[in-house]
């Protein structure tokens, strides 16, 4: 090597020590962060990822891109995420399902949600709804739980799919009535919704949102919700636990990190998405989405996940459900 190409490495290497720590790791992470959904485009989990993509851009100061990964019921996404680097520029955005339900109902699910990743945050919460329809002859839930107890046959409920939580929480709902309800289970809530208002079937279980339309027209009824409160969206619906049945059980998203991503990447990340959240226009994007912003600390999103998951265990296994492949 001759004398100029000499001097020329020795200049970049004191370029390379005078950057520094703080430069040298711009640098380094100066590829895109992804955030993975198992949802196609345009549905509401993808909505609120493309708001945290903005969020984390605009404090990070990184290009952030959410990646549709669809399929086997958001399972793909959180897979592909399992085995992604843990140094959190990959991160998966989930509906609870995946983190406290999947380990019930699925035989070789290929991943472990309690061991596979570091919780980052909750992002938002939203309700499930109980609505009824026309062939069910009452205006609320005593009408309803009423009507149940004679209906034989006709005691059925939709939901968006099995292996779902409306699916389970309408198993829940069913015993907690002591009233046996055949399940219907759809391709999506939009389905479920146009056989509910046909008198196909008699209920559903779904998020309140996919109902709030046809409720709004008076086509169909929501006569309750599952969380602890009652929902901003629609006046005057109770909860289940207000009405006497004993289930509380809201939606949420949650963002996840890889397993092993050090403490203070997850730290720096929470603390992104969290001032994000709490700006009003935050509120006011999830608000059109029926949701309600909920950040929470990764321990804190650790803790509700193993709560739920605990919980969907019973039910799964005295629904008689067999796991699936």
């Amino acid at each position: 090597m001759d004398r100029r190409s000499l001097l020329s490495l020795g200049a970049a290497a004191t370029a390379g020590l005078a950057l520094g720590p703080v430069a040298r790791n711009a640098r380094a992470q100066s590829a895109q962060m992804r955030i993975v959904v198992g949802f196609a485009p345009g549905g509401s989990i993808d909505l609120v990822a493309r708001m945290v993509a903005e969020h984390l851009q605009g404090a990070l100061g990184r290009t952030v891109i959410v990646d549709n990964r669809t399929g086997a019921a958001g399972r793909l996404a959180v897979e592909q995420v399992r085995t992604a680097a843990p140094d959190g520029d990959t991160l998966v955005l989930v509906p609870q399902g995946p983190m406290t339900l999947f380990q019930h109902v699925f035989k070789s699910l290929r991943f472990d949600a309690a061991k596979d990743f570091a919780p980052v945050t909750r992002v938002c919460v939203g309700d499930y709804a109980l609505t009824i329809g026309p062939k069910v002859p009452a205006r609320d839930l005593a009408g309803f739980r009423d009507w149940l107890r004679t209906a034989g046959a006709q005691a059925s409920y939709g939901s968006p799919g099995a292996v779902t939580i409306p699916h389970f929480l309408g198993v829940s709902f069913s015993r907690a009535v002591g009233v046996p309800m055949t399940h219907v289970p759809y391709r999506g809530s939009a389905l479920s919704m146009t056989d509910l208002a046909g008198g196909v079937i008699a209920a559903t279980v779904s998020p309140v949102t996919e109902a709030l339309e046809q409720h709004k027209a008076g086509r169909v009824r929501i006569v309750a919700t599952a969380g602890l409160e009652r929902t901003p969206f629609v006046d005057g619906v109770p909860t289940l636990k207000e009405s006497g049945v004993d289930l509380d059980v809201p939606l949420w998203f949650g963002i996840y990190a890889p397993a092993a991503t050090p403490a203070p990447v997850v730290d720096r990340l929470n603390a992104a998405i969290r001032t994000g959240l709490v700006a009003p226009a935050s509120r006011e994007r999830l608000a059109r989405l029926g949701l309600v912003p909920a950040p929470s600390t990764p321990q804190e999103l650790a803790a509700l996940q193993t709560r739920e998951g605990q919980m969907w265990g019973p039910i799964v296994k005295a629904s008689g459900f067999t796991p699936e492949d």
